[in-house]
């Protein structure tokens, strides 16, 4: 089940109509209070979310989201300037899509979520659940900011291979991220700090990007 956060009651029921139209079940809420207490109530498979909202603003809702759940979230918000995106994904988000979107986009990103089937990787103590975005360390889940988680997940999937920062902005980021791609680097720095030990897989290839190098099981 997907739900939509938006406080303007055209938005709500526009995407609800795209939704419904694809046979997903959606649920509604019109500010982040609302949408809080139905998170706490009910298990969603991805929440839609705009930023602007009143009493708890889609950033604050998706900050208190993330101390106690993994669940994908998209911003979907009028908001296109680069310290908003930013921002958004700081706080927790797994993708921003911008008003006025497309459709077809839209359903596209939503059935990349919902259609994912878990598979679950170990390297050693290192254990990642691909649907659930899951990560244990050593038997005990590790919270990592969603940059540095989708940074983790992205070069597992591609074991082996180097990935260039630009590969990995438009993979992780996003293409309409305009950022500086050495923030590549930085999140690279506080994986590798997270990861502890483990932070032997991921390898610096000198000039040219990165790469997970292990062997699963």
């Amino acid at each position: 089940m997907v739900l939509i956060v938006d406080d303007t009651l055209i938005i709500v029921e526009l995407v609800k109509d795209i939704l419904k139209r694809e046979n997903i079940e959606v649920d509604e809420a019109f500010n982040g209070m609302e949408a809080l207490d139905k998170i706490k109530l009910k298990n969603f498979d991805l929440i839609i979310v705009d930023i602007m909202m009143p009493e708890l603003n889609g950033l604050e809702l998706v900050k208190i989201i993330r101390e106690f759940s993994e669940v994908p979230i998209i911003f979907l918000t009028a908001l296109s300037d680069e310290k908003s995106q930013t921002l958004a994904y700081d706080y927790g988000a797994d993708g921003y899509l911008i008003k006025p979107f497309s459709s077809q986009i839209l359903i596209s990103i939503v059935k990349r979520f919902l259609n994912k089937k878990e598979i679950i990787k170990k390297y050693e103590n290192l254990e990642l659940h691909f649907k659930s975005r899951k990560i244990l360390l050593d038997n005990k889940e590790l919270y990592l900011p969603t940059k540095e988680r989708e940074l983790l997940f992205y070069l597992v999937e591609n074991e082996g291979v180097v990935k260039n920062r630009e590969q990995i902005l438009n993979a992780v980021w996003g293409y309409d991220f305009y950022g500086n791609d050495r923030v590549v680097d930085k999140h690279m720095t506080k994986l590798r700090d997270n990861l502890q030990n483990y932070s032997k897989f991921l390898k610096t290839i000198k000039m040219v990007g990165y790469k997970f190098e292990g062997s699963s099981f």
